[in-house]
């Protein structure tokens, strides 16, 4: 199941769109599933820079991924 996690770094927010490969300790990692351009690529993302995880609903590559009823953090 894909999911949507938000960063907020220095000011700066990011969303990456993807499965999750590890929870921790002190990292995220997943590979990303959208946009295309990016798909297969790996990113671990510092916890202490995550502002909310969600689950997305599937749905094809040209539409914007959106959150599933249920939040897994934030």
């Amino acid at each position: 199941m894909e999911s949507m996690v938000k960063t907020e770094d220095d000011g700066k927010s990011t969303t990456h769109v993807g499965i999750t490969i590890c929870r921790g300790p002190g990292r995220y990692r997943m590979v990303l599933t959208r946009p295309y351009h990016e798909a297969g690529r790996i990113v671990e993302i510092p916890t202490g820079d995550i502002s909310s995880i969600e689950t997305i609903s599937p749905g094809t590559l040209g539409e914007d991924p959106r959150p599933a009823q249920r939040a897994l953090i934030g």
